[in-house]
């Protein structure tokens, strides 16, 4: 590991650890280790005083619905106030991901509905073509499946390479040899962990004059990730996988493709059309019209969720003050020393395989393994009732590719000796190389049971 790079000290750890209730709870006399965190982070205190804050004293419309004290506390706390020295929670992502300007962040429910928000207005041509990586989450698959069943689209995907890395021969193959209008991507797999290289994904598509959608959710909580040094021009993320509230996420889009105009029909090709209208959308009504406000609020239809909206900023500075080269750090020091470990027990023997670039510096926090062993299902939950611990199993909504890659109904195998079950811990910086001694020999003891080894 790089002297250069920040570690998390253990008094910086355990400090950190004390912030999350979560982590207190015990169950049969054991504590958690909750190893599910590219499903959704656990969540400290800082964050949920935020939202206990908004219900116990300021529990109201904001942004200019309403005109009185609750009211403008809320906005304040959303959008910022200079003059009392606030900084609202859209400057806070704002300034978290270097985009240019607060009009460019548009709060959503979650990255699916980020994702939909540009897969619905995105104004396609027939004969478009999106491009995908061959390991989408099924968020980004299905709405553009959709659009090609109604023949608005065609859908291509880039294969990796047989190291599992990202083919950028392959992309400009597809793009100079396809009417590619968008590329929408994984940053990094939700599935192996790997990171594409999206800065050189982006330079690429520029040359041709094609759009790029990442789907950030697996990336913004674990590294810094810069709008402006990508030149990406939508970023789709959610706060739940970064110790905030469920139900927030955020769409960033280069201002230029959000709109400017009183109407759609005014606005350029390029630009995505909002999905949803409705109130706080729009400036004037009459029974034959209406004119749309300007970026974000055309995009935020409704009563928002105010209390999510003020906590994801207290989770960003939460981060921020751990620090997002520490956080990354952590992950890639506990994943290093769990791929080490069980490769050196079982290698890959043909019933034991880790997904994903051999190197774990290549999968961040994300470490997936294969068993295909008869009764290779149920290990998730043998390793919650004996230690606690906590991991996912299943297809993790990557069903495309694991279909492609074992066949359909791989799940519900007719033979025992075709069993096979993929099982995933995902690491973040509260997690401990005591939990993953405990991960590793709760785990040996179940294959043990089993006649594994």
């Amino acid at each position: 590991m790089s002297a250069t790079v920040p570690m998390i000290s253990k008094a910086m750890l355990d400090s950190i650890r004390e912030d999350f209730p979560a982590l207190k709870k015990k169950r049969n006399g054991l504590p958690p280790i909750y190893l599910d965190n590219a499903c959704t982070t656990l969540v400290p205190k800082q964050v949920i005083d935020a939202i206990n804050e908004y219900y116990t004293t300021y529990p109201a419309c904001g942004e200019g619905r309403s005109r009185y004290w609750f009211a403008e506390d809320v906005t304040c706390r959303i959008e910022g106030d200079s003059g009392k020295g606030i900084k609202g929670s859209r400057q806070i992502i704002r300034e978290f991901i270097n985009a240019r300007s607060e009009k460019e962040i548009i709060f959503t429910s979650n990255t699916t509905h980020a994702i939909n928000i540009v897969a619905l207005g995105f104004r396609f041509k027939p004969g478009d073509v999106v491009l995908l990586t061959d390991k989408e989450h099924n968020s980004n698959l299905v709405p553009w499946l959709r659009l090609q069943g109604k023949g608005l689209i065609k859908l291509d995907h880039v294969d990796s390479t047989q190291d599992d890395i990202f083919d950028l021969e392959n992309l400009k193959y597809k793009l100079a040899n396809r009417k590619v209008r968008l590329v929408s991507m994984a940053y990094s797999s939700n599935l192996t962990g790997y990171t594409i290289p999206a800065k050189d994904i982006i330079k690429i598509a520029h040359d041709y004059g094609i759009k790029v959608l990442l789907d950030g959710a697996q990336t913004v909580p674990h590294k810094t990730v810069d709008v402006q040094d990508l030149d990406v021009d939508f970023l789709a993320f959610s706060i739940h996988k970064m110790c905030g509230p469920k139900g927030v996420g955020i769409l960033y889009g280069k201002r230029e493709f959000l709109g400017q105009k009183l109407h759609e029909s005014d606005e350029t090709p390029d630009v995505i059309e909002p999905t949803i209208l409705g109130g706080g959308t729009v400036t004037e009504t009459t029974y034959d019209s209406y004119s749309l406000l300007n970026p974000p609020e055309r995009f935020e239809a409704g009563i928002q969720d105010y209390p999510g909206q003020i906590a994801a900023g207290s989770a960003i500075e939460y981060l921020q003050r751990i620090g997002m080269n520490r956080i990354n750090s952590q992950e890639n020091q506990l994943n290093h020393f769990l791929t080490e470990q069980l490769l050196n027990r079982y290698g890959e023997t043909g019933w034991f395989k880790i997904l994903g670039p051999h190197d774990s510096s290549q999968r961040g926090g994300i470490l997936t393994f294969e068993i295909k062993r008869p009764n290779a299902l149920g290990i998730a939950e043998e390793l919650s009732k004996k230690s606690n611990v906590m991991i996912r199993d299943g297809a993790f909504c990557v069903h495309s590719f694991l279909n492609k890659k074992f066949g359909q109904g791989w799940m519900r195998p007719g033979l025992p000796q075709e069993h096979r079950m993929l099982y995933r811990v995902s690491l973040y910086f509260y997690n401990t190389m005591d939990e993953c001694q405990i991960f590793l020999e709760t785990l040996n003891e179940i294959f043990e049971e089993r006649s594994y080894v």
